[in-house]
């Protein structure tokens, strides 16, 4: 926020989202804030945004005005807008787990989804539009249709039975619920692409149950060989949390023991820290790990990170991708992996195949073909 007040003096800033709703007098204290907002549709955000502007809200906080089953009913509303090369459709809210060291569950109610027909038509209609890919977000993306009787899978299914104008991406899902089935389908897919983000957050069993996470480390290695097996291209891709309360360095290294082992393609590294109101935050106050220990056991898996992030982009050269021309000279591959755009690349937000090299500074170029982009599983 600091920084975006120094870098557009001029410019009104508003804050939503679960910070909003969770402590919104102490960021409408803060001088650069003029909104702060909880969670609510683009449209209510923009209604109070204009009326800021026309100087009508008595002070900076203020509710958008409309129930939490309203945001999931228009997802047209904000998926697409000037600058955008790719669509994200909010499907799902709500989280029924009691992670630890999660405070989302309480800030965000009971989960509930958009209707599945609605979904489907949302993604084919952007599709038509020529939204080259349209990405499935949710706070518990794989509970997805369970609060009416439908699945995510069910939904892909049907997309992929009849396929839209767009490729699909899922953002991320909890791997107790993924499951099997949802794995096989994207390994095989050809609308969804092949990649899945599935936190795991510890590879200590003992770490885990003190999460309260519901997941084992042999399930989890089950579930991601099982996906590598279905697709080798599959991008694969977790969060860790390093430093959680009681961690042992025999637990640690458990964890950096496993993530080394699994087919991974990319981590998401998050250092511990408490949020009030969370059992992991009272096991903080007894049974910490020291700050110092906590950051360099962060640093230790970002290393990791950057060394199989290298090698996943590296198994690439020489193929065929479907790619998606992003802002800045970059393509986003169907896995997950940026390359450098080559002369003659369409403009940002198109979809194109490309034959992908590797440069010197072992970083992928992408080169345009004339073919139309298909999913290839191992070319």
């Amino acid at each position: 926020m600091r920084r975006l007040r120094r870098e557009h003096p001029a410019a009104l800033l508003a804050v939503t989202g679960c910070l909003a709703e969770r402590d919104p007098d102490g960021l409408a204290r803060r001088p650069e804030v003029d909104l702060v907002a909880g969670h609510g549709s683009s449209a209510a955000l923009v209604r109070l945004v204009e009326e800021v502007r026309a100087g009508l809200l008595p002070g900076k906080v203020a509710a958008p005005g409309v129930s939490p089953d309203e945001v999931l009913r228009s997802p047209l509303a904000w998926t697409t807008g000037p600058g955008r090369t790719r669509a994200f459709l909010k499907v799902q809210d709500g989280c029924g787990r009691r992670c630890a060291f999660c405070i989302v569950p309480s800030l965000r109610g009971s989960e509930r989804s958009a209707p599945s027909a609605e979904v489907e038509e949302a993604v084919r209609v952007l599709g038509a539009q020529g939204v080259p890919e349209v990405v499935l977000c949710g706070v518990h993306l794989a509970a997805f249709g369970s609060d009416r009787g439908e699945s995510l899978v069910a939904l892909l299914e049907r997309l992929e039975s009849r396929p839209p104008g767009c490729r699909v991406r899922l953002s991320s899902l909890e791997p107790m619920e993924a499951g099997e089935a949802l794995v096989d389908l994207v390994a095989a897919g050809s609308v969804v692409v092949p990649h899945l983000h599935l936190p795991l957050q510890s590879g200590s069993d003992a770490v885990l149950r003190r999460m309260r996470r519901g997941m084992t480390t042999v399930r989890f290695r089950t579930l991601l060989d099982r996906a590598w097996r279905g697709n080798p291209r599959f991008h694969l891709a977790t969060d860790v949390i390093a430093g959680f309360p009681g961690e042992t360095d025999a637990e640690f290294s458990e964890t950096e023991a496993l993530l080394r082992d699994l087919p991974l393609a990319s981590l998401h590294v998050f250092p511990f820290s408490p949020r009030s109101g969370t059992p992991a935050a009272a096991l903080a106050a007894t049974d910490g790990v020291p700050r110092a220990v906590v950051t360099r056991r962060a640093a230790r898996l970002r290393d990791l990170d950057s060394t199989i992030r290298r090698s996943f982009a590296r198994s690439h050269a020489g193929r065929h991708a479907d790619l998606v021309s992003l802002s800045g000279g970059v393509g986003l591959t169907e896995t997950y992996v940026e390359a450098a755009l080559s002369a003659g690349c369409p403009r940002p937000g198109s979809r194109f195949r490309a034959r992908l090299a590797l440069l010197s500074d072992g970083t992928l170029a992408a080169h345009p073909e004339s073919r139309p982009p298909d999913r290839l599983q191992g070319s």
